[in-house]
C-alpha cells in the first residue's frame, strides 16, 4: 500500500487552516500539525519531518516571509506551498524569492491543490532520484504545440504553417513542423518544397538516426522551419502506430525549441498520440455551425481521455468576423471555453496557400500575420512590438502566475 503524504499546515487563522486541513483529508492526506508562524513552525517542520508545507501569507509580510525563508533555508528539501487571497505581483515574486514551491491563490480547490501538491511531490521524488543516480541526466525538450479540430476544412494547416513560420522569424526559435495528416497531407504544398522522406521513413529509421543525420529527413523551407512531410501515398500510414509517433516527436522536441504537430481533422490513433504527447493543444475552430458542433465533441473527447487540463487546451477561431450569423460570445457561451486567440478572416489566406507561401511572408502587414505574429511571441515568451508587455493570452491571473513558481526537474 503507497504510503500517505503527510502535511503541515503553516496558518495562523484558525478557520483557515480548519478549511484547509478539511479539503487535505478529502484529499487523503494526513495532516500532523496545524500551526502558526514563527519558532513553532520550523520546530515543528524540523521534529515531524513532513513531506510537504502548506503554508498562508498575508499583509503584513514580515513574519511569514520570515517563516518561509526559515524553513526553505533551514529544511531545502522541504516543499513549501504558499496560499493567499492576495494575487500582487509583489507578494508572489516576495514568495518566490523565499523559496516557494507553488503558489495557490484562495478560494482553493480541490482540484487545484492537489494537482499542485502531487506535482510538487512528484518534483521532490525526482530530484532525491537523480541525486542517488537511479535518473538519467535529463535532456532538452522543446516546446510541442499539437494544431488539432474535430472537422475538415476549418485552417488547420494554414495555422500550423503559419505559425511555424513566425516562430522561427518573428521569435527567432528552432521549428520543426509536422504533417501528420493521414489522410490528404498539405503541408508540403502550403509551403512549397519537395518531398523526398516522410515522417514515415523516419519512424522507421529511427533506431539509426541521430542528432547529425535526423536532418536528411528534415526539408530545410526558406524562412528556416524545418519540415517532415506527410508521406505521399497515404498506405505508407497504415506500418506507423501511436508508439511510432511519441518517439518521433520525442527526438525533434530534443532538437527543436518547438515542434508543431498538423493533424487531419478526424481522430484516430495518430491523432490521440499527438495530443497526448502536445505541451499545448490549440484547438481551432470556426463560426461554422457544424464546426462549432464538433468542436464541442472535442472539448469532451479531450476532457474525458486526457483530464480537464485548461492550461493545455487553448481554443482558437480562425476566420473571426466572418458573417455566418453566429457571434464571438456564442461561440464562448456554446464551448463553456474562452476563446485564447482570435484570427481574422482574410481572402489572401488561401490565395497564399495556393502560391505556396505562408501569408506572413507574402502579406506580412495584413491583419491575419499580425495576428500569427502575435501568438507566436505568447509561445515563445517575447515581448509585443505593439505594446512592449509581455505576450500572453491565458485566461485568469492565476494561470499567469504559476509558471513562475515552478522549477524544471
Amino acid at each position: 500500500m503507497a504510503r500517505v503524504p503527510q502535511v503541515i499546515v503553516v496558518d495562523p487563522d484558525r478557520e483557515s487552516a480548519a478549511e484547509v486541513q478539511k479539503m487535505l483529508n478529502m484529499l487523503g492526506l494526513a495532516v500532523m500539525a496545524s500551526t502558526g508562524y514563527g519558532v513553532e513552525a520550523f520546530t515543528l517542520a524540523f521534529q515531524l519531518k513532513p513531506d510537504i508545507v502548506l503554508m498562508r501569507i498575508e499583509e503584513p509580510l514580515v513574519r511569514p516571509v520570515q517563516t518561509l525563508g526559515r524553513l526553505t533555508d533551514g529544511l531545502p528539501d522541504l516543499p513549501v506551498i504558499v496560499y493567499s487571497t492576495e494575487a500582487n505581483i509583489r507578494l508572489m515574486r516576495q514568495s518566490m524569492v523565499s523559496g516557494a514551491s507553488d503558489y495557490l491563490q484562495e478560494p482553493l480547490t480541490e482540484e487545484e491543490l492537489e494537482s499542485s501538491i502531487m506535482r510538487v511531490l512528484e518534483r521532490k521524488e525526482r530530484e532525491a532520484m537523480r541525486r542517488r543516480g537511479e535518473l538519467e541526466d535529463p535532456v532538452p525538450q522543446g516546446t510541442i504545440i499539437t494544431v488539432f479540430g474535430a472537422k475538415g476544412g476549418i485552417g488547420k494547416t494554414t495555422i500550423a504553417s503559419n505559425l511555424a513560420v513566425a516562430l522561427a522569424t518573428e521569435a527567432h526559435q528552432t521549428v520543426a513542423l509536422v504533417d501528420m495528416d493521414t489522410r490528404f497531407g498539405d503541408v508540403a504544398i502550403t509551403m512549397d518544397i519537395p518531398v523526398e522522406r516522410s515522417i514515415a521513413d523516419l519512424a522507421r529509421n529511427l533506431d539509426s538516426v541521430d542528432r547529425n543525420t535526423l536532418r536528411d529527413y528534415l526539408v530545410r523551407h526558406e524562412s528556416g522551419v524545418y519540415i517532415l512531410p506527410a508521406p505521399t501515398r497515404p498506405s505508407d500510414w497504415r506500418n506507423l502506430h501511436a508508439q511510432h509517433i511519441r518517439d518521433v516527436v520525442d527526438v525533434l522536441a530534443q532538437t527543436h525549441d518547438f515542434v508543431i504537430l498538423d493533424t487531419p481533422g478526424t481522430f484516430n490513433e495518430i491523432v490521440a498520440a499527438a495530443i497526448e504527447v502536445g505541451t499545448m493543444i490549440l484547438l481551432i475552430t470556426t463560426l461554422d455551425m457544424a464546426s462549432i458542433k464538433d468542436t464541442v465533441l472535442a472539448l469532451e473527447m479531450l476532457h474525458e481521455r486526457f483530464g480537464n487540463d485548461d492550461e493545455r487546451v487553448k481554443v482558437v477561431l480562425n476566420r473571426a468576423g466572418m458573417d455566418t450569423g453566429v457571434r464571438e460570445k456564442d461561440v464562448e457561451r456554446t464551448l463553456d471555453s474562452p476563446l485564447w486567440r482570435r484570427i481574422p478572416q482574410d481572402n489572401e489566406v488561401v490565395k497564399s496557400a495556393q502560391l505556396g507561401r505562408p501569408i506572413v511572408m507574402s502579406k506580412p502587414n495584413c491583419k491575419v500575420s499580425s495576428e500569427i505574429r502575435d501568438v507566436a511571441r505568447a509561445l515563445a515568451g517575447v515581448r509585443s512590438k505593439a505594446n512592449g508587455h509581455k505576450a500572453g493570452g491565458s485566461s485568469g491571473f492565476g494561470k499567469l502566475i504559476r509558471p513562475l513558481f515552478r522549477k524544471s526537474a
